[in-house]
Order: structure tokens, then C-alpha cells, then sequence
């Protein structure tokens, strides 16, 4: 009985994505989501720049930056499992507080964190103590690059449960339809992350390692902000063992979740690949790689954005049965990410000497790096498209549409990465892929639109 008087009574911790200018309540969701990106991407591309500079206190930049970018992997992979939970829960929170039902929302934040917790401790337990192994799939010939890389995962490795932890946290927000907590929560940690980076990395001397421990202070932190939040009145959801624990609930997130988590560890894994072969060619390619792919944020920053603000628009519509407010929705959204994204295409192409000379000056590593930036943005825009359409696929909770286009569109890379025969072979088959999956992914969402207003259209006709 409570259930229903909840689901009547608006809720008051939610942005209500049901009601006014679609614009306006997209860009609400969209821009702290947006300023979140901008903060990784400024602290992602500070973290490179500094480790670039390493030179200075005797360690090579190139080691360290491959060190890094075969790292990086690591956490990459943990995000699929991270989605695998934080997808799932928060789309089944947009959903229930599109029908201002507390108790679901309670109970799928309870559930969530449950498996969220276990996933991450498992996690650290593989970073921590299986390190050698993981850095080992790369077959890196330079002895100090796996050096780099293993120590830096065995520091990370033990505050990742708690990374786990906080991503929950922020896809409860993301739900509600209130990313700007998320933008703020988030902006504390990547700020003191950015201040801590230089005096680690060259102010004590300690390279890599250095950025290892700023980022697992800086995760800290974010955790212990999240926990001051949730033992207090403000808190957006309760978190109750007692009363919410439910394994059908825990099976439900784990399902809907699933297509996208398996994408993403998919995604990863086939980019781990991708990675060997680029590692192939040597510390240069692995380190255009790993820059390039930074800069990259231009464009994905912004789809991430929307993707979020999409899901969350979606799934409090599609709980409030405003059908065609989704379609309206994500015209909306299209007609504004198109446009920018051939901008980044033309800045990427035009530009591309400048942008990466910011970060290395080696006049080999620099001439493939332009190389790269150069053919990768071509894609730019279809990338856009397809995290776009992502967003509004999952908010309907069809996840396995996105995550097999993915999943089919990256493991194409494999077999043409294998007979590359230059890296730029390698960079044309990844910005090739976005291009097909971009495209795929559009085409399959109008599809279904337009196999939704024709079987709408029936039942009212035999209706009436």
C-alpha cells in the first residue's frame, strides 16, 4: 500500500525530466556530465603531460607513457564491470522515479552497491596480487615499461574497490537526473588529482609511481565524500541490507546490465589486442596510442554527456508512458551533436600538429601522432552519433541492441589489425569501425521507432 502512495507522490530528490522544454531538461542533465568529462580529459591529458616530463628526473617519457597507457587497460576493463552494475541499477532508478516509486529506488541502490562491492574486491584481488600476468598479455620486450606498469597497477589496485564504489554512487545521482552532485563530487577528486600528479611525479621523483599514488588519494577522497553524503539526511537513496536486500533485484541489475558490461570488457579486451599489435611497432606507437586516445575526449566528453542525460531522459519517460517524448528527445539531441561533431572532425584534421606538440616534442613520435589524430577524425562525428543513440537504447532498457553493434563493430579491428602492415593500417581500422558502428547504430534506432508508431497506430485503430 506504502508503494503506491509513493508512486503518486512526486519525488523530491529527482530532476523531473517528464515536463517542459526538452532542450532545457537535457542540457540540465548533459552539462555536469559534460563538465565531468572536462575535468577527466584536463586531468587525463595533465597526467600524460607530466609523465611526458620525466626526462628531467632521469626516467625515459616514452617508457613511462607506454607504462601508463599498458596500465590504463586495467582500470578500462574494471569499467566494464563497473557498467555491468552501474547501467543496470541506474537505468532501474530512472525508470522507478519516473513513477515516483522511493521504495524501488531505495531498493535498487541497496542491490546495486551489493554487487558493486563484490565485483571490486574480486577486482583488486586480480590488480593486486595477478599484475605480472596482466601486463605479461602484452608481450612488452622493455623490461623497465613492465616495471613501470606492474607497480603502478599493485598501487591502484588497492583503492580500486573503492572506485567501484563511488561509479555506483554517481549512476544513482545520473538516475535521479541530478549529475551536477556527480559533476561536484567528482570535480573534488580529479582537481586534487591534477594538484598532486606534479609534486609526486617530478617534485619527489617518483615517475609513474607517483601517479599511481595520486590517483588512489584522489579516489579516496571522492569515497569518503560519498560516505559523508550517505550517513546524512541529504542522502538520495537509503541503503538498508535489512530491508532491501533482494536477489531477484540483484539478478534484474545484473541482467539489464549485462549487454553493456560484456560490451565494455569486450571492448576492452579486443583494444588490448589492438594494443598488442600496436606495442609491435614499438614504445612510439604505444605512446601515440595512448596520447591520441586522450585527445580524443573532444569528442566523446561531450557524447558521454549526452548519453547519460539520454538514459536518464528516456527512462523517466518511458516510466511516466510519454512515448513520444523520448522520439522528441532524441531528435533534440542530434540535431545539436552533429553539427559539433564535425566541427572536432575539422579541428582534429586541421590541427593536428599543434594539439599533439603540446605533449611531445620528438620530431618521430610527433610525426606519428599527427598521422593518427588525422585519420582517427574522420570518425569523430559517427562516434558521437553512436554513444548518443547508446544512451537513448538503454534508457528503454534495451541494452543488448548498443552492446552487440559494439561488440561486432570492435572486433573487426582484430583480423585487420593482424595483417597491418604500418600503424597508420592500425589507425585506419579503428576510426573505420566508429564509422560503421556510428552509422549501424542510428539506423537500427529509427528502425525501431518507426516498428513502434506502426504498432501503436494498430491498437487504436482496433481500439476504436
Amino acid at each position: 500500500m506504502a508503494r503506491n502512495v509513493n508512486r503518486k507522490t512526486p519525488m523530491k530528490k529527482k530532476i523531473d525530466l517528464t515536463e517542459g522544454n526538452i532542450l532545457r531538461k537535457l542540457l540540465i542533465v548533459a552539462i555536469p556530465t559534460l563538465l565531468t568529462s572536462i575535468i577527466q580529459m584536463t586531468y587525463s591529458l595533465t597526467d600524460m603531460f607530466w609523465v611526458a616530463r620525466v626526462d628531467s628526473i632521469g626516467f625515459s617519457s616514452t617508457e613511462a607513457v607506454a607504462a601508463i597507457g599498458t596500465a590504463g587497460f586495467y582500470t578500462w576493463f574494471g569499467f566494464g564491470l563497473i557498467l555491468l552494475v552501474r547501467v543496470g541499477t541506474s537505468v532501474r532508478i530512472s525508470q522507478s522515479a519516473g513513477r515516483n516509486d522511493k521504495d524501488a529506488v531505495n531498493r535498487y541502490t541497496t542491490n546495486g552497491l551489493v554487487i558493486m562491492v563484490l565485483l571490486g574486491f574480486l577486482f583488486a584481488l586480480y590488480g593486486r596480487f595477478m599484475n605480472g600476468h596482466f601486463v605479461g598479455i602484452f608481450n612488452i620486450g622493455n623490461p623497465n615499461v613492465v616495471e613501470y606498469a606492474q607497480s603502478y597497477l599493485r598501487i591502484v589496485s588497492m583503492v580500486i574497490m573503492l572506485l567501484f564504489a563511488s561509479n555506483l554512487f554517481n549512476g544513482v545521482y545520473d538516475g535521479l537526473g541530478k549529475t551536477i552532485n556527480t559533476f561536484l563530487i567528482m570535480a573534488v577528486g580529479l582537481v586534487l588529482n591534477m594538484i598532486l600528479d606534479p609534486i609526486f611525479i617530478l617534485g619527489l621523483g617518483m615517475g609513474v609511481i607517483g601517479a599511481a599514488y595520486a590517483t588512489a588519494i584522489a579516489q579516496s577522497v571522492v569515497f569518503l565524500i560519498y560516505m559523508g553524503i550517505y550517513l546524512s539526511k541529504r542522502r538520495p537513496a537509503i541503503i538498508s541490507l535489512k530491508r532491501y536486500f533482494s536477489l531477484p533485484t540483484i539478478r534484474e541489475i545484473f541482467i539489464l546490465g549485462l549487454p553493456v558490461g560484456v560490451q565494455s570488457m569486450a571492448m576492452t579486451a579486443i583494444s588490448i589486442t589492438v594494443g598488442v599489435f600496436v606495442a609491435s611497432f614499438g614504445e612510439i606507437a604505444m605512446s601515440v596510442s595512448r596520447l591520441g586516445s586522450q585527445i580524443e575526449a573532444l569528442s566523446w566528453m561531450v557524447a558521454s554527456g549526452f548519453q547519460v542525460a539520454l538514459s536518464a531522459f528516456v527512462g523517466q519517460n518511458l516510466g511516466a508512458g510519454r512515448f513520444n517524448r523520448i522520439s522528441d528527445g532524441y531528435k533534440t539531441s542530434m540535431r545539436l551533436l552533429v553539427p559539433y561533431g564535425i566541427a572536432v572532425n575539422l579541428i582534429l584534421f586541421v590541427f593536428a600538429r599543434p594539439i599533439f606538440a603540446v605533449f611531445i616534442a620528438e620530431p618521430q613520435t610527433l610525426d606519428h601522432g599527427v598521422q593518427y589524430l588525422r585519420i582517427i577524425s574522420l570518425s569523430q562525428v559517427f562516434m558521437i552519433m553512436e554513444l548518443t543513440t547508446a544512451g537513448a537504447f538503454n534508457g528503454l532498457g534495451k541494452t543488448t541492441v548498443p552492446s552487440m553493434v559494439g561488440i561486432i563493430g570492435n572486433a573487426l579491428r582484430i583480423p585487420f589489425a593482424y595483417y597491418a602492415v604500418t600503424m597508420a593500417d592500425i589507425w585506419w581500422t579503428i576510426s573505420l569501425s566508429s564509422v560503421f558502428k556510428g552509422s549501424l547504430m542510428v539506423i537500427l534506432f529509427l528502425l525501431y521507432f518507426y516498428r513502434y508508431r506502426l504498432k501503436r497506430t494498430r491498437t487504436i485503430v482496433l481500439e476504436n
